[in-house]
């Protein structure tokens, strides 16, 4: 027994000697940090802060959404949502005829038959906007040029920020410094596609609000006329045919006014309605029986996708409306690595890095900038918040500068590649 004690400590003493080496150390000098940007908000605050405004729940959950806390977005979002009421066997049995199939894949095949693609999110899901950047390659290769965005400030002055700087900047938008929707426009601007904003400004109410988003697509598709584009709109903005009267009067969504004003049928693929909540109580009935290793749309036999279409002949009379989505994606857990798997892919992978020796007191946010991009202006690769001086980040193999900040406006700077 005394043989087996001290193999287990030595073994544990490995163990601990390990993990620590599995965090990386880097040479950390005092550094002056500021954030550039115009605006007289702090883009990125801490954890204490934002948790003082409980009541506020969608800027919350936004604002933990920025500094990479998935967990406590969820948290703070679930306090909206409701729990779902769950399936009878027959929705089962029914469910159960449809086959998940790799959603990336299936999106793609279908774009090649249409000028015009548009993907929604939900404003505190960062996973969407990584589905978003994970189908544009595949995209680019199809055809498309362009990428409208609602989050992207629709002025001259970004479009010329963003070709002058190459990269997003904290001035692009508010949705925008969250990092995967930077990391969205970064790849999107390296693959060569043109970016644009269509929000509407001026609006007096959400049916002009529909309208002025959808004329300024229509303006843009007519300064490139039969060019390809992908819009990457927020919510409901996604739907198209006639939405229930009880809908904000909006009488229809963005993409049905667009179908009104160019008579293009566009591709409409919704990510907000299968997707994971913090309590899997609140989450869609159907989403909840599915455990999926990545995003997938599920089809039958007859190669009808699965989801929540209401079509032109529906029995559903109105106040339902005829409102309608092509795809609906089925977006995996969170789960698997220190980080959510929905962020490492491609070349993206984790990597630990610990600070524990540096004279600066936590809590601390921990922001990856690429080099060459202007640190405290540009949108950060990744963030993370700590308290004890360790961190995982996902980088790509890039350089990046790494920058240590705290609530005493402290800040180590250190290079990584």
């Amino acid at each position: 027994m005394k043989h087996l004690f001290i193999i287990a400590i030595t073994l544990l003493s490995v163990a601990c000697s390990t993990k620590n080496e599995d965090h990386k150390k880097l040479d950390f000098v005092e550094f002056d940090f500021h954030f550039d940007t115009a605006s007289n908000e702090i883009p990125y605050n801490f954890s204490s802060y934002w948790d003082t405004f409980p009541t506020n729940v969608d800027r919350t959950a936004w604002e933990f959404a920025k500094i990479g806390n998935i967990a406590r977005m969820h948290e703070i979002w679930d306090t909206k949502e409701s729990i779902e009421i769950g399936l009878t066997q027959e929705q089962r049995d029914s469910f159960a005829l449809y086959k998940a199939m790799d959603a990336i894949d299936y999106i793609l095949n279908k774009a090649e038959e249409h000028q015009v693609v548009i993907i929604n999110e939900a404003h505190q899901m960062p996973q969407h906007r990584v589905f978003t950047t994970r189908i544009l390659e595949g995209l680019k290769r199809r055809g498309f040029k362009h990428l409208g965005m609602e989050g992207y400030f629709n002025t001259p002055q970004a479009d010329s920020i963003i070709q002058a700087n190459g990269y997003p900047i904290l001035d692009s938008g508010y949705f925008t410094q969250e990092p995967q929707f930077g990391n969205l426009i970064r790849t999107a601007f390296d693959m060569g596609f043109n970016i644009f904003g269509y929000e509407s400004s001026g609006h007096a109410n959400g049916r002009e609000r529909e309208i002025n988003q959808a004329r300024n697509i229509e303006s843009h598709l007519n300064r490139y006329p039969n060019e390809k584009i992908l819009i990457h709109c927020g919510f409901d903005h996604v739907y198209e045919g006639g939405m229930p009267n009880s809908s904000m009067g909006w009488g229809k969504a963005m993409a049905g006014r667009l179908t009104e004003f160019t008579g293009i049928d566009p591709l409409t693929i919704s990510q907000t309605i299968y997707s994971e909540k913090g309590n899997r109580d609140y989450e869609n009935s159907y989403y909840q029986i599915t455990d999926l290793e990545k995003p997938s749309v599920f089809v039958n036999e007859s190669g009808e996708p699965f989801g929540q279409q209401r079509k032109e002949t529906s029995l559903d009379l109105p106040p339902m409306g005829t409102f309608r989505y092509d795809i609906a994606v089925f977006h995996p857990r969170s789960k698997k690595y220190d980080r959510p798997q929905w962020m490492v892919y491609d070349d993206r992978r984790e990597v630990k890095l610990s600070f524990v020796e540096e004279d600066i007191q936590c809590p601390c946010l921990v922001l990856a900038y690429k080099k060459g991009e202007k640190v405290g202006k540009a949108v950060p690769y990744d963030i993370q918040e700590t308290d004890d001086k360790k961190v995982t980040l996902v980088l790509d193999k890039s350089d990046f500068e790494i920058v240590i900040w705290n609530q005493k406006n402290t800040a180590l700077k250190a290079e990584f590649n």
